[in-house]
């Protein structure tokens, strides 16, 4: 059985208590919207319009909209930053796009940022769109010598994870937000890699005298 989430952003993420246990909420909106199927309907397929809504945006705010390509009955919403280039492009839902959006929420968990936002740049006098991925990329593949993740993770942490695997979980994240949807990883890998990294925390944690609680228990494996 494939399953599909389609709405997965870091609001879809619960902590709950006392143990503090991250769960996925809003699971199987895509079937609720009515993007699984015709559901028996036997509506005749048109055309929609494809909205694109930035996080955090309020109703009635202004919208980008596209014009959706394919035949599909119902209109699909995503959210800016999350959405795969290949969901962008056709509107299709699939397993390696809910990949996508876990590397990026991945990405907004390490560096405490949003997943887009808007810098001024003062050179050019206009406001220059700027993603996570992109600053991650720079910071694990791009020049600058050593110790540009730690730079670029989320400064309140201060210090208290291990860099080396930290380093390693932003190129996972960057393997789940490939822009060829191939060659991202499936979920099991993905699983597998984050659980021998929190592994390797707790060792961590362990050698530097330091509670395992202070360890993000949303590395945990579930």
């Amino acid at each position: 059985m494939t399953l599909v989430h389609n709405h997965f952003t870091s609001s879809s993420v619960i902590v709950t208590d006392p143990s503090l246990n991250a769960k996925i909420c809003h699971f199987g909106a895509a079937q609720l919207c009515g993007e699984g199927g015709d559901g028996g309907g036997g509506r005749k397929p048109s055309s929609k319009i494809t909205t694109l809504r930035e996080k955090g945006e309020t109703a009635g705010a202004s919208e980008a909209e596209l014009a959706r390509s394919d035949s599909g009955e119902m209109q699909f919403q995503g959210v800016r930053g999350y959405m795969s280039p290949e969901f962008q492009a056709t509107g299709v839902a699939t397993q390696k796009s809910d990949v996508y959006a876990f590397g990026v929420v991945i990405l907004e968990l390490l560096s405490g940022e949003e997943p887009m936002k808007y810098r001024y740049d003062k050179a050019k006098g206009s406001y220059i769109r700027t993603t996570l991925i992109e600053t991650a990329t720079r910071a694990a593949l791009g020049d600058g010598g050593d110790g540009r993740v730690r730079k670029w993770m989320d400064g309140r942490l201060r210090d208290s994870f291990p860099v080396e695997v930290a380093e390693r979980l932003v190129r996972i994240a960057l393997e789940c937000v490939h822009v060829e949807a191939d060659k991202r990883p499936d979920m099991g890998r993905v699983a597998g890699k984050i659980s021998r990294l929190y592994i390797d925390s707790v060792k961590w944690s362990e050698s530097m005298n330091m509670p395992t609680d202070q360890i993000s228990v949303s590395l945990a494996p579930r």
